[in-house]
């Protein structure tokens, strides 16, 4: 009787375990899954373009291809109609800046600063990553490492050399791109920046996760981690990128920046080298960092700088 009273709370025992254990398992997955439809629905949402054309100089509209046969929509815009000709020889010509916008924007949201870039002889390459604006869709949402690659296609497509040009996300593009292609870039000018993925991911997130980000991010965390697996940390992170990068830097920060704080732009540049520069003001936050009245004057000033 005893033997069968042991084995009984034994199996009871055992069923016990069993159930915590399928009971955590259900857990774990049905957390993952959740975690990874925010990161997917986040990804693609919110919108947020602006729908503004180029109003100076001669623009053309073109499709680049990019990755898994997209296409992205571009705008070439020239300061004059002069540097639509093909007889160009007797021009000096500055090196075209191609501009990448951040998230959930599209090329419209870049034309005002094209605009400062246009006036003072710049030719201005404008375009729509995967997924945003009228650029080709992509099924999973897009990343730092498919701005990148966007980026990157436009860059050969144009074939030949280009100051880069980013904001927010797309800044940290600019510097993995300038990384891995040297004979292609001149300099790169980026804005409010972010510092190292997958850490910047908590202030990526914040704005939208608020206090829910602490629950989410792990998972977020560890489904990029996966979605990278194939990749080395130079392919998506900016900060272990940098020591490659060879041409001149400027890095634009606002103190005031609530979505990357400033302070990782001094990392940056340390990692970077001497020849990067870093303008950090007290008045400009994340967003419209091209109004602040000194913004022309500085980027100007290290673009003519380093042309000579």
């Amino acid at each position: 009787m005893e033997d069968l009273l042991v084995r009984f709370f034994d199996c009871v025992n055992k069923m016990d375990l069993l159930l915590i254990l399928f009971t955590c398992g259900v857990v774990i997955f049905l957390y993952f899954v959740l975690t990874s439809s925010a990161a997917l629905l986040l990804a693609k949402y919110p919108r947020d373009p602006v729908d503004e054309k180029p109003d100076w100089g001669f623009f053309k509209e073109y499709r680049i291809l990019t990755h898994h046969n997209k296409k992205l929509e571009c705008w070439v815009v020239y300061p004059d109609k002069m540097r639509n000709i093909e007889n160009t020889t007797k021009l000096k010509e500055n090196p075209a800046i191609i501009l990448l916008h951040g998230w959930g924007r599209s090329r419209g949201r870049m034309i005002s600063r094209a605009r400062i870039y246009g006036r003072n002889g710049y030719t201005t390459i404008i375009f729509s990553v995967r997924d945003h604006g009228d650029s080709e869709k992509e099924l999973l949402g897009m990343s730092i490492l498919r701005f990148s690659q966007d980026l990157e296609a436009c860059l050969k497509w144009w074939g030949k050399p280009a100051i880069l040009l980013g904001h927010s996300i797309g800044a940290g593009a600019s510097l993995l791109v300038a990384a891995r292609n040297q004979e292609l870039v001149s300099a790169v000018v980026a804005e409010s920046t972010p510092y190292a993925f997958p850490y910047s991911l908590k202030y990526v997130y914040r704005p939208a996760l608020r206090w829910l980000t602490t629950f989410f991010l792990p998972g977020i965390t560890l489904v990029t981690l996966l979605k990278y697996k194939n990749f080395t940390r130079k392919d998506y992170s900016p900060l272990d990128a940098s020591s490659d990068i060879n041409c001149p830097v400027l890095l634009i920060h606002g103190k005031k920046d609530h979505i990357f704080p400033f302070k990782y732009a001094n990392l940056l540049k340390n990692a970077i080298g001497n020849h990067c520069k870093v303008w950090i003001s007290e008045e400009m936050d994340h967003h419209n960092i091209e109004n602040h009245p000194d913004y022309e004057k500085n980027v100007m000033r290290f673009l003519k700088h380093n042309a000579d």
